[in-house]
């Protein structure tokens, strides 16, 4: 296990979830951790909540940034850099979920969801890129979804927006490998979170239907997610998964794609059965 005593770590989207559950999990370790999101009355519930486990001469900061804004996101960059005194890991974390048929998705939620879940990475990797290539070292992690290779009815909004991230991923791996400076992707299943009880508030029954019946769709604590992230950023490969059901799911969605959708068409046209029935 690595040792994260003196490192210092920057978590886009860590006031709440999967996020904060992260930062508590690297300050217990040693680390000096900043948050930010958008909302300052979470951020500073968090930032208590860190400075409570935090050690002598760990420092914490949050800070409140529309991730969706560049020029907001750039310009908080050296802030961090200055609080934390430098920066080893950066994780992007940023994101959130609307399901709803295609047709009836309003035009601004898909441009919104682009603007949260995929450029809001692109800006934050982008203001600490020189920061990284500098230095010479460092972790870049990306936070995308099970959805992000694989998807399902109800979620094309979602998963065109976690997509792209990992074409992004890809790309930068590449640059950044001529720094030194490792990227990695990380596909979280369905978490408790927040996130998701405000999703929940008006999910289509169809989508509902999906998700209750699917022997698939284990929900995970964010604790645990958080977890296996670390364990995945010390391991340093660029693809991972939560639990061995979502590494069978995966690995069946890359290797098996013609399975994978036979299976997924059969849960949905059951749960479409069921939706019908209801109604």
């Amino acid at each position: 296990m690595a040792d994260w005593r003196g490192k210092k770590v920057f978590i886009m989207g860590g006031s709440a979830g999967i996020g904060r559950a992260s930062a508590l999990d690297f300050v217990r370790r040693g680390a000096s951790v900043a948050i930010a999101a958008r909302g300052q009355a979470r951020i500073d519930e968090t930032v208590a909540e860190l400075q409570a486990a935090a050690g002598p001469g760990q420092r914490i900061a949050g800070f409140s940034v529309d991730v969706a804004d560049a020029a907001t996101v750039r310009a908080m960059a050296p802030q961090v850099l200055e609080a934390l005194g430098g920066l080893d890991l950066l994780i992007c974390n940023s994101g959130y979920a609307h399901a709803g048929a295609l047709h009836e998705v309003p035009d601004d939620d898909f441009r919104r969801l682009m603007d949260v879940n995929y450029l809001g990475h692109v800006w934050t990797v982008r203001a600490f890129m020189e920061h990284f290539m500098a230095q010479r070292s460092g972790q870049i992690f990306l936070v995308s979804s099970m959805l992000g290779f694989m998807s399902v009815w109800g979620y094309g909004a979602y998963s065109a927006s976690k997509y792209a991230i990992i074409g992004f991923a890809e790309a930068l791996r590449q640059e950044m490998a001529l720094f030194d400076v490792g990227v990695q992707v990380f596909y979280p299943p369905t978490t408790k979170t927040p996130g998701l009880e405000k999703e929940n508030e008006d999910k289509p029954a169809l989508s509902w239907a999906i998700e209750s019946e699917s022997g698939w769709n284990k929900t995970y604590e964010a604790e645990e997610v958080a977890d296996a992230m670390r364990v995945a950023i010390e391991r340093r490969k660029f693809h991972n998964v939560v639990g061995r059901d979502s590494w069978i799911i995966y690995t069946a969605a890359r290797h098996l794609p013609g399975i994978t959708h036979y299976l997924s068409d059969g849960e949905l046209k059951k749960a479409a059965g069921k939706v019908a029935s209801r109604s």
